[in-house]
């Protein structure tokens, strides 16, 4: 008999991987995964220097480096951080298998069972995979045009602690949220601040789209706003580089980083030299902000389809987020729509989309669901907004008027 240890029970596969299954076929237009487009990746850069990492650099490039990183790397990162205002020496970052990985390290150095970590309604699904097999207590805070609700978070840390549990994080997005595309304001973040000095805990600001900004002006990250040292950053360039070559970064206050390593050392020893070095070579060697650049107005023409889309061919009781940037639009439908069910029907359509349940830590959402624009073409998600529009009617004309309200 296998005998799991307590951790595995009550975790599940992520609903969205096992999705992507399913969507693989050529004929169905998904908005599911939130993959980023190919088109994107400078693939002749990369591979021109990786060429030349292997050939001419093969020390560096193919032997073990160390656990917090490469160096030249922490360097850069320092550096490009401090043009968002966030000021973090080299010994403040490590270098993370994507950001993902820095979540579950967080997890592994914070999270006992009693613990309380505070999440947005929505929020993140890899978060709360991340989060679940250490058996904190995930709290929802409901999630606002602007950020979260914060009295309602104020409260619910209150009630933490007369409960008995022990709040130790706050995770949030909060440029272009996964999933919603939210946008935190300057006053609620400065606010959260205040809130996590009052109460003693730390921010966790995961920050994967943070670069992906199609209109508007930048806001401060928390990070920025931060005079405590509170705030974790998580990084990646999974979105504005390449998703597969899997570089992430932790950034944080010295003790926490030297947790965070000593807790990695026990799960990869060190991440994979080649990518490092090919990351340093994009920092250093390539147009960064003419990429971004191009990578926004890319996105852009993408984002600005699928609103056009859902204006014309969703009924009048949907209703969806009109974000300024990331790679995702967020929809609700009436409360009498599961959208895990209606997906059956979605694919019988040949269109694709993720149901919003399993990012609600207490599993409300049934009547929403994530869309992504990042891979489709503008023509597909033309096609594909026109078929969901379809389904979406058929599924409320089989509801009462009250239920269609």
């Amino acid at each position: 008999m296998l005998r799991f240890a307590e951790r595995t029970r009550g975790v599940k596969r992520s609903a969205i991987r096992e999705l992507l299954k399913y969507t693989e076929q050529p004929d169905v237009i998904s908005f599911a995964g939130g993959l980023p487009d190919p088109a994107t990746f400078p693939v002749e850069f990369l591979a021109k220097v990786a060429a030349e990492e292997i050939l001419h650099n093969s020390m560096k490039s193919l032997q073990y480096t160390t656990t917090e990183g490469k160096r030249p790397l922490r360097e850069a990162l320092s550096r490009w951080l401090a043009e968002e205002g966030i000021a973090a020496t080299m010994e403040e970052i490590v270098i993370t298998n994507g950001s993902q990985q820095g979540l579950d390290l967080l997890g592994r150095v914070f999270l006992d069972p009693g613990d309380a970590v505070f999440v947005s309604l929505p929020t993140y699904l890899g978060a709360l995979q991340a989060f679940r097999p250490y058996h904190p207590t995930l709290v929802g805070i409901p999630l606002e045009e602007d950020g979260m609700d914060l009295e309602f978070l104020r409260r619910a840390i209150r009630e933490a602690r007369r409960v008995g549990y022990t709040p130790k994080l706050i995770y949030v997005i909060p440029d272009f949220q996964n999933p919603t595309g939210t946008t935190w304001s300057e006053e609620k973040r400065r606010e959260l601040l205040r809130i996590a000095g009052e109460e003693d805990l730390l921010i966790v600001e995961d920050i994967p789209y943070r670069w992906l900004r199609y209109r508007g002006d930048p806001i401060p990250t928390v990070a920025a706003l931060d005079k405590e040292k509170r705030v974790i950053v998580l990084l990646t360039f999974s979105k504005i580089l390449a998703a597969g070559l899997r570089v992430g970064a932790l950034v944080g206050p010295q003790e926490v980083v030297n947790a965070v390593v000593t807790m990695k050392q026990g799960a990869d020893l060190c991440g994979p030299s080649l990518t490092q070095r090919l990351v340093v070579r994009f920092l250093s060697d390539y147009d960064v902000r003419g990429h971004i650049a191009r990578l926004c107005q890319h996105y852009k023409v993408k984002l600005e389809a699928m609103l056009a889309a859902l204006a014309r061919h969703m009924p009048e009781e949907a209703k969806w987020t009109r974000p300024e940037g990331g790679l995702f639009v967020w929809a609700e439908l009436p409360q009498a729509v599961d959208t895990t069910k209606m997906l059956e029907r979605a694919l019988a359509r040949k269109v694709a989309y993720v149901p919003g349940q399993p990012f609600f830590a207490d599993g409300s959402g049934q009547n929403t669901m994530r869309l992504s624009f990042a891979l489709a073409s503008a023509d597909e998600i033309e096609k594909g907004i026109q078929r969901l529009g379809h389904v979406v009617k058929e599924e409320l004309a089989a509801l009462s008027p009250a239920q269609r309200r």
